[in-house]
């Protein structure tokens, strides 16, 4: 087995994994997936970071294993982190998801009418198909496994 072929295997089940590990919380809407999240960077902080961190780890993979610099995944990486610094980084401990969402939404709008929360809020918890819920790993998977074949 060459280093590409193992390389992409990785970066399978790293990706894998964190579908997997979300799925195990039944996640419907985007606000269940923030929440889960959320709950597993508090709850079990070592899968919790694997998982929140799975982008930059496939960067690191790639960088060690294949000295590739893939900047299309680094510019993902970047609006991920800025996601993950606004929703999962928050001063707050709670089991409670609807705290939570409130709490993100604060964090996101500083000025908001009741209405305008709702609509929000409605909004986050919609039911959404598995694929938009799972856009971003997806992505993530095809340009991993892009950059790594046309290196």
């Amino acid at each position: 087995m060459d280093i590409k072929l193992l390389t992409e295997l990785i970066i399978m089940l790293l990706i894998g994994f964190r579908i997997y590990t979300l799925e195990k919380f039944q996640i419907k809407s985007a606000a269940d997936k923030l929440f889960a999240l959320y709950y597993i960077k508090n709850h079990y902080p070592l899968i919790g970071y694997t998982i929140i961190f799975y982008i930059f780890e496939i960067i690191l993979l790639q960088m060690i294993a294949l000295k590739i610099v893939d900047i299309t995944l680094i510019v993902i990486a970047m609006l991920e982190l800025y996601m993950i610094y606004r929703h999962l980084f928050i001063a707050l401990k709670t089991n409670d998801k609807d705290d939570y969402i409130d709490t993100v939404i604060k964090r996101m709008f500083t000025t908001l009418t009741y209405s305008e929360y709702q609509q929000i809020k409605s909004e986050l918890y919609k039911i959404q198909p598995k694929w938009k819920l799972y856009i971003t790993e997806m992505l993530v998977f095809f340009f991993a496994i892009w950059s790594i074949e046309f290196q």
